[in-house]
């Protein structure tokens, strides 16, 4: 990859990693407070764990404008978040580990949501409200968590919890594209024995593209979404929470840039402008037993969503099929229905000063219907027979049943007053079953996967205020079936399995005032799974395996009260990942043994940046006044497995005033502030151009799914 790091990116850079290796000496000479005000980075304590975790406050998260899962990436190294075909289901990239987002294939981190699996893919466009307390563990986390296999490690949202007295907090804002937010929350006990909380959000903005054929808003953004949470206490050992959300979506559809037809990446030439209408559900039982021997957690879940997707797939105002590629789809149609059931149980022994254990088992079980495929309006070009009437649908339809069982066991010695040692091991058996047909094809499948999962951790505290720390462990992945459309080879993916190696510091100092982390980390992949575009049809992606890949880094996270006024935080994320061996044969297989462009060993994992920099201050300023501001650099990444597209290095800069006083807030805020433009996803449709040697240049058929504009706007906050 090319090294291009623009003069803001190496600024931000360079200071980081000043701030970094001078603030341990400024902070050491003052230990008049204790208090660390909020920030953007919250690193855990020394002596909480020996893996790598980070915390966001809920205070945190306010003032940081963390809104969605996606916003989490400004304060965290080596992970971030990028758009798939619509902004409700982004796809993450953690330490070199690239998510799919087609719906096939588990994600790269596990989900939980106070203490619930989220697996499906419409949990990574999550609304945050309400929220307590979010963190990151990194690498597998399967031998603590049901969910919590896939290498990239185990998110954790936890929601405020109703308290022994009634309250609650309102709040709005508007900004630019004519955006409006609406958010409520109350709680308090209704007896001794029962607390209620509600909780509801809506908002809605016009959007960022203009489609200039008809001069409108494309991208518009509609969410309504609400959460009733009882916790009932029948008596002292026992808390049972009772949870029901739901979330509606109603947006118009993210366009794909086409540099061959598009005015630019926020104007766009688009004949049919498209919609993505989602809802999601979801329930669940949690029962928690403090005795005096053991803890017992019990969490019963039910979730569902489903999607009615339709987006135009000639990427231009013209409905008709481009020449050089053949039949070309005009609309694209998606229309998942995905419900899942999961039950997860855990015993744990009270805190021991020298044994701890926890032992654990996990049950899901997914069901998903799916119609997808194309339709021809205003039907299409045959080379032979000319012009063909419409409209001509080309639907595939299937029926996938996903289960997985897991049992799980960690346990931590401690050896020494300075030496602890950390144990684990998971089984986990996923059975796969497809059954999928179209106007070419009839599939049915079924296949099952297992793997043995094993965990290794040592601590050693070198004093009261830091510790060092290295791990080793296993992640796996099931392999599956693809519910798109495609011949029968492309049906079926096999398990990832990844051996993952951390070494790190934690450091604490002046009663935490000054935190940092520090670790290194090394991940060897085999069969890491990918997805591409069919080849025939861009309306179907499927998922196959690069037989192997690696990554490799540092990160760095330091957050410092510089004065009872003043917070810094810094966090730097460097990697280097790449496929070793990659061959995609499917691809092959379609435009013919001679055919160019399939072989990628040796090239970066795409989408996987470079380096991840982010810098925040916070600072409390006379009169009830405060500012925030972020500043994230993002490195150069591919935006194809062929290394011939690149994203810049780029910069954004939040920020955010307000006006503070007893229980109310106002302030004003900017994302974006420099107005940047890069590329947040991309489609790579050159393959169609391999095997044709006087096709076109392939330059136009990388197409960009543009970043967020610029949005100013403001917003007021009560508590009661």
């Amino acid at each position: 990859m090319k090294k291009k790091i623009n003069i803001i990116n190496f600024t931000t850079l360079f200071v980081l990693v000043s701030f970094s290796v001078s603030i341990q000496d400024s902070i050491a000479q003052d230990d008049s407070n204790d208090f660390l005000p909020p920030v953007m980075v919250i690193t855990e304590s020394v002596n909480s764990d020996s893996s790598s975790v980070t915390v966001l406050s809920g205070e945190t998260i306010s003032i940081g404008g963390i809104q969605e899962v996606r916003d989490i990436q400004t304060a965290l190294p080596n992970f971030s978040v990028f758009d798939a075909n619509n902004t409700r289901m982004p796809k993450f990239s953690v330490r070199g580990l690239r998510e799919n987002s087609y719906g096939a294939g588990q994600s790269a981190i596990g989900m939980y949501v106070d203490g619930v699996p989220y697996t499906d893919m419409m949990s990574r466009g999550l609304s945050l409200y309400d929220v307590d307390q979010i963190e990151f563990l990194r690498g597998p986390q399967g031998t603590s968590y049901g969910a919590g296999a896939a290498p990239g490690g185990v998110l954790k949202i936890n929601t405020r919890q109703p308290g022994s007295v009634w309250g609650g907090s309102a709040g709005l804002g508007f900004a630019e594209h004519n955006s409006q937010e609406y958010r409520i929350n109350a709680s308090g006990p209704l007896s001794e024995q029962i607390g209620v909380s509600l909780s509801g959000l809506y908002n809605d903005r016009d959007g960022y593209i203009t489609n200039m054929a008809t001069g409108s808003k494309i991208d518009s953004r509609e969410t309504t979404a609400g959460r009733l949470q009882f916790v009932i206490k029948p008596s002292d050992p026992w808390t049972i929470r009772i949870t029901g959300s739901t979330e509606r979506y109603d947006d118009g559809f993210m366009p794909t840039y086409n540099p061959l037809s598009d005015v630019g990446p926020h104007k766009v030439n688009r004949d049919f402008k498209g919609y993505v209408d989602s809802d999601v559900d979801s329930f669940a039982l949690t029962a928690d037993f403090e005795g005096n021997q053991f803890d017992f957690s019990s969490v019963t879940a039910y979730r569902n969503w489903g999607q009615d997707l339709q987006q135009d797939f000639d990427f231009t105002a013209i409905p008709v099929v481009m020449p050089q590629i053949g039949f070309y789809p005009v609309i694209g149609v998606s229309q998942p229905d995905v419900e899942q059931f999961s039950q997860e149980v855990k015993i744990s022994s009270k805190d021991s000063e020298k044994y701890n254990w926890s032992i654990g088992a996990y049950y899901s079980d997914r069901e998903t219907d799916n119609v997808s495929g194309s339709l021809y309006p205003q039907g299409l070009i045959h080379p032979q027979f000319g012009q063909l009437p419409g409209p001509i649908p080309d639907y595939t339809t299937a029926s996938m049943s996903d289960e997985d069982n897991a049992l799980f066991w960690e346990s931590d010695f401690l050896l020494s007053q300075e030496f602890k040692l950390t144990t684990g091991l998971r089984y986990q058996n996923s059975d796969r079953s497809i059954n999928r047909s179209n106007s070419s094809s009839n599939v049915r499948g079924n296949d099952d996967w297992d793997a043995w999962l094993p965990k290794l951790g040592l601590s050693y505290t070198l004093s009261e205020r830091d510790t060092v720390f290295a791990n080793l462990a296993k992640g796996f992945q099931s392999g599956g079936f693809n519910y798109y459309g495609g011949a029968s080879d492309t049906a079926q993916y096999d398990s990832a399995e990844s051996w993952n190696y951390e070494i790190g510091w934690f450091a604490s100092w002046n009663g935490g005032r000054l935190n940092t982390r520090a670790a290194v980390f090394y991940n060897d992949f085999e069969n890491y799974q990918v997805y591409r575009l069919n080849p025939l049809n861009p309306t179907e992606a499927y998922m196959v395996n690069a037989s192997e890949a690696n990554s490799y880094g540092l990160e760095l996270e330091v957050e410092a009260a510089v004065s009872e006024t003043v917070t810094l935080s810094a966090a730097l994320g460097v990697i280097n990942a790449e496929f070793d061996s990659y061959s995609d044969n499917v691809l092959r297989g379609v435009l013919g043994p001679n055919a160019a462009g399939y072989e990628f060993g040796g090239n970066d994992i795409n989408f996987v940046p470079e380096y991840t920099a982010n810098l925040a201050a916070h600072v409390e300023l006379p009169w009830n006044l405060y500012s925030n501001i972020e500043l994230q650099g993002i490195g150069d990444y591919w935006l194809d497995e062929a290394n011939s597209a690149e994203q810049d290095a780029y910069t954004l800069i939040n920020a955010r005033i307000g006006y503070k006083r007893n229980n109310w807030e106002l302030f004003v805020y900017a994302r974006n502030l420099t107005d940047e433009d890069y590329s947040n996803n991309a489609l790579d449709l050159r393959y169609m151009d391999y095997s044709n040697p006087a096709a076109p240049s392939p330059a136009g058929m990388i197409l960009h799914i543009p970043g967020w504009e610029r949005t100013i706007g403001a917003g007021f906050t009560a508590t009661f």
